[in-house]
């Protein structure tokens, strides 16, 4: 494949990978193994709704109880990302959330989410018409405003956090496929967390098509209905899958939408939900 196409097929790629840091609903920041030069800026805003009328309790599925009813979520997010040497970057992440239950309580919170920033080091690359990489990152999550932490329709744990990313990219032309792990240190009753997130995708002509597998594992915790148990300290797990169709409209610009459902999970809710959104690079 010639050159220009192989740069221009993983330029795209990696609009459409960072375009979907946004729209993944619990435990972001995550990261894939591109990288953007230096001086170059990538910025995405997006918006996603999920619902779920039914919840982990522990790790038995229930429906939800009438207080509280079927939850909906709302979230707006920035995310941006600037080249500060060809292998260091800053990565930075906020939401806005908007959660409510129909149920007979009405519960609801509105209200900025967690500000995450992490640096990123290139640590390695090799490789021409296929291209090994490996990026690691660390940084910090701390709340953006004084949101409740412990209720049912929280939009966040409200805890300080240190983060931990280890990640390995291959890329093969049109393709890549990203693994990442990681390490939460949280602050609180909140226990430690280990993220892992598998993506890969593929493009052709302007069009990314990309998925995603996510999985979290809490280090300790309670179970919802254990006593004297808080919604912060609960071992809160989850699996997801999703896709993504990203469409290059012009060189700087991106749209996309995209789509994610719960596989399992240990009291967290089953979610389905779906993003839309667009990008921008400078």
């Amino acid at each position: 494949m010639p050159s220009f196409l192989v740069r221009r097929g993983c330029r795209l790629a990696l609009f459409a990978a960072l375009a979907l840091a946004p729209t993944l609903p619990a435990h972001a920041l995550d990261l894939n193994g591109f990288f953007p030069a230096k001086g170059q800026t990538d910025i995405a805003i997006s918006y996603t709704t999920e619902s779920y009328d039914h919840f982990y309790r522990g790790t038995v599925k229930r429906p939800n109880p009438p207080f509280l009813g079927k939850v909906t979520n709302k979230t707006t997010t920035l995310w941006a990302r600037h080249g500060l040497t060809d292998r260091l970057a800053l990565i930075a992440n906020l939401p806005y959330v908007d959660s409510s239950g129909d149920g007979t309580d009405h519960l609801s919170e509105t209200s900025l989410q967690d500000l995450t920033a992490m640096l990123e080091f290139k640590a390695f690359e090799s490789g021409s018409s296929v291209r090994n990489r490996v990026v690691v990152a660390v940084g910090g999550r701390t709340p953006a405003s004084d949101y409740i932490g412990d209720s049912p329709v929280s939009i966040g744990d409200h805890s300080t956090d240190e983060l931990f990313r280890l990640v390995y990219q291959l890329e093969a032309g049109r393709f890549y496929f990203s693994q990442q792990v990681g390490y939460d240190l949280r602050s609180g009753d909140v226990p430690d967390g280990y993220p892992v997130y598998t993506e890969a995708g593929y493009t052709v002509g302007r069009v990314t098509v990309n998925g995603f597998y996510q999985r979290y594992f809490a280090d300790g915790g309670s179970d919802i209905g254990d006593p004297g148990f808080t919604f912060t300290g609960n071992k809160d797990e989850l699996q997801r899958v999703g896709g993504k169709l990203f469409a290059r409209v012009t060189r700087p610009v991106g749209v996309f939408v995209a789509g994610f459902t719960t596989l399992d999970g240990r009291n967290t809710g089953y979610t389905t939900g779906y993003s839309a959104g667009f990008t921008l690079g400078f």
